[in-house]
């Protein structure tokens, strides 16, 4: 993977169908001056809020690259296709649209639980519901946030996703997050990877589930332990059901559903997102205990943030001419070393 043809990228559905980034404006009634601040949220959240942002990509090496993005190009981050160099989520305008809306649907219906996002990165989706929860005056309802906040397992490591610390970002920064935009009430962090810490939340009842567990496991997992607890009207939203490759996210949701006789239809959200609505109450078994971690396990150990430079594309061509200059005058010094013996 290196920068993405952003000119090939402009006849991708995904890309089509992404809202310009934009806010409404406020106006004295209540109901105008909250979708305003929501609005403006998720644009500060996709880090949309100027002319220009910063995308970071992988590169064939393994490491990571930025570069700006602006003017028709902004189209990448508000179709949530890149990894933002400094926003707080990956999802785009239309998939957070959606989530506001599932969030607005839950209170208006009294749908009774709790919501949840098994997944997180640097918690930008479970800050908006909880923004969009405090705006309806939803204070009685807690966000939780399950992540590793290191990254991915050693033994779940696959592709590109664990080459980077990009990726890991610690449980005080993600804290902090909440923190700093005023919505740190009503949010319980569960922080660990999802077989030490979801088996411990079965039985709880929710009215969201938000999985962004990537890997089959995981999501497998998330489904078992969570799904049960799901209520009647509730939403289950999966993030990477179309982005994933055919044997992970998928694969899990779908045998699941299969498995389960879940017959609710799967609504597209965006160019990989889906979710459906718990329609029915008919029980769902109970998961297998799920194999635990054991101190001998590989474990991935979160980064030092003094490490994480992302660096520039032009730094990276700068790297690489320097050490084309270099060659040759160590080339040199080898040569005059041996001829002086």
């Amino acid at each position: 993977m290196s920068f993405p043809d952003l000119t090939a990228l402009r006849d991708f559905a995904g890309w089509k169908a992404a809202r310009a980034p934009g806010a409404a404006g406020p106006a004295p009634d209540p109901d105008a001056l909250r979708t305003a601040y929501l609005d403006v949220l998720k644009l500060c959240l996709c880090d949309l809020g100027g002319t220009r942002t910063a995308s970071v990509s992988m590169q064939f090496d393994g490491s990571v690259a930025s570069r700006e993005l602006s003017g028709e190009d902004l189209r990448l981050r508000a179709a949530g296709m890149d990894w933002p160099l400094v926003g707080l989520t990956m999802l785009g305008l239309n998939r957070l649209d959606d989530l506001q809306a599932c969030v607005e649907a839950v209170v208006r219906d009294g749908v009774e639980g709790d919501l949840i996002e098994a997944g997180a990165w640097r918690g930008g989706a479970s800050m908006l519901m909880r923004a969009t929860l405090d705006t309806l005056g939803a204070a009685d309802r807690t966000v939780h946030v399950a992540d590793s906040f290191q990254g991915f397992p050693a033994d779940h490591a696959h592709g590109h996703l664990t080459a980077t610390d990009f990726l890991a970002v610690p449980l005080d920064e993600v804290r902090a997050n909440f923190e700093r935009f005023g919505l740190d009430a009503g949010v319980t962090f569960v922080p660990g990877f999802f077989d030490e810490t979801l088996p411990g939340l079965a039985g709880r009842r929710w009215a969201i589930v938000r999985l962004d567990a990537d890997t089959y496991d995981a999501t497998r997992l998330a489904l078992e332990v969570l799904y049960p607890g799901l209520a009647r009207g509730g939403y289950l939203i999966v993030d990477d059901y179309g982005v994933m490759a055919q044997e992970d996210c998928r694969r899990a949701v779908d045998e699941f559903r299969e498995r389960h006789g879940i017959s609710e239809p799967l609504e597209t959200v965006d160019w990989t997102c889906v979710r459906w609505r718990r329609t029915g109450d008919a029980p769902v078994d109970p998961p297998s205990p799920p194999r635990r971690r054991t101190g001998a396990d590989p474990v991935r150990p979160a980064p030092a943030r003094g490490a994480t430079h992302v660096p520039t594309a032009r730094e990276l061509e700068l790297e690489r001419e320097l050490a084309a200059l270099q060659r040759p005058r160590g080339l040199w010094r080898r040569r005059l070393a041996s001829r002086s013996r």
